[in-house]
C-alpha cells in the first residue's frame, strides 16, 4: 500500500478500542515505520498507516496492514 491508496478500515468490532472507525472509507495520507515486525515475526507489521476519512476527519491513530483493505471507488 502507498500514500493516496483508497482504503476501508477493517477493525475488530468486538474488542478494538478504535472500532468506531470500522467500515469507514478514506485514503492513506502518510506511512510511518516501527519495529513491531521483530515482535510478531511479520515484517509487514512495521508499517503504520495514517488515514484521512472521506468526511475529512483524520483519526489520531496509526492503522496496521490488517486494519486496512485497499478499495477502488
Amino acid at each position: 500500500m502507498q500514500v493516496g491508496d483508497r482504503v476501508k478500515l477493517i477493525l475488530d468490532k468486538e474488542v478494538s478500542p478504535d472500532n468506531k472507525w470500522h467500515g469507514k472509507k478514506g485514503k492513506i495520507i502518510d506511512i510511518d515505520f516501527d519495529d513491531a515486525g521483530s515482535v510478531t515475526g511479520d515484517s509487514e507489521d512495521n508499517f503504520m498507516f495514517k488515514v484521512e476519512l472521506d468526511n475529512g476527519e483524520v483519526p489520531d491513530v496509526h492503522f496496521r496492514k490488517h486494519d486496512v483493505k485497499r478499495i477502488e471507488d
